[in-house]
């Protein structure tokens, strides 16, 4: 792994207080490397992720695709350079993997932020193109509740306490919005148990967790390679951890766009493969 560049949308780490770490942890999804789906394969999986939500084999699933670019003579400096001026309120990023791959993307997704023993997280989920003046959806509002639920109930289990959830809002994300609370607790334990209890998230998983893994990897043909994955930074005390969404990965002949849909009861194949399309567009109209 060469030097990892990550910039924070908010840090409040002391300069040279203390030696920092930045470090990458590799997705838990296994599969067929550089495996590119066409939106009609894509709508096929949703649609085995529907059928299997209908039996009662999960409440929500996330399914994602990889999308392929040509190359244009990209660079990973340049990406990482207009992501920063293009998404102020995202953790941007960028590394180079053990294959020489460069990887850059713009996650909007806070796994967690540690001050002391103060805990930051928030529930981001449900997704629409920016500037919708529509209420949301049902489905999207579900989606999102989802995640709160869980987060809750997987801190009361850690044994974390003052666990306070702030008030849902809509967080933009460049071309796309999502839903969004804040969640505050104290935890004095071992930050890496925090990290086990949240992640994989409903928001890059679903629930239940343990069934909805089995469905996404019998479902799944490629790898997430790092993908959903965590990028972070820890000094001293402090720790900011986000889960890696929003990512490219950049090789010699192209560029693939990593991206995702949360699939319920309720999903329309066709819906959920816009959804993924739009996620892609909020990299792809930035860069080219």
């Amino acid at each position: 792994m060469s030097t990892i560049r990550l910039r924070l949308p908010q840090s409040g780490f002391e300069k040279n207080a203390h030696p920092s770490r930045t470090f990458v942890l590799k997705s838990e999804f296994r599969g067929e490397v550089n495996f590119v789906s066409s939106d009609e394969r894509y709508m096929q999986a949703v649609e085995n992720g529907i059928a299997l939500i209908a039996n009662d084999q999960a409440k929500k699933i996330v399914l994602s695709r990889i999308v392929s670019f040509p190359h244009r003579g990209l660079t990973a400096e340049g990406v990482f350079n207009l992501l920063n001026e293009k998404f102020p309120d995202a953790a941007v990023f960028a590394f180079t993997d053990e294959q020489d791959a460069q990887w850059v993307g713009a996650t909007p997704e806070l796994l967690f932020r540690k001050r002391g023993d103060s805990y930051t997280t928030i529930s981001l989920a449900g997704t629409r193109k920016s500037g919708a003046t529509e209420d949301w959806g049902a489905k999207e509002i579900q989606e999102q509740n989802l995640v709160t639920e869980f987060i809750q109930h997987e801190l009361e289990i850690l044994g974390a306490e003052r666990i306070l959830c702030g008030e849902v809002q809509t967080r933009n994300a460049g071309s796309i919005e999502h839903l969004c609370n804040e969640i505050t607790f104290d935890f004095s334990g071992d930050w890496k148990n925090v990290m086990k209890a949240l992640h994989p998230t409903p928001a890059v998983c679903g629930m239940p967790r343990n069934e909805a893994k089995e469905i996404i990897q019998q479902i799944e043909q490629h790898d997430r390679e790092y993908y959903t994955g965590l990028i972070g930074i820890e000094q001293g005390e402090n720790v900011d951890l986000y889960v890696i969404l929003r990512c490219l990965k950049i090789e010699e002949s192209k560029l693939q766009v990593f991206v995702g849909a949360g699939i319920t009861k309720d999903s329309v194949p066709e819906l959920e493969a816009r959804e993924t399309r739009w996620k892609a567009q909020s990299l792809t109209d930035v860069i080219f």
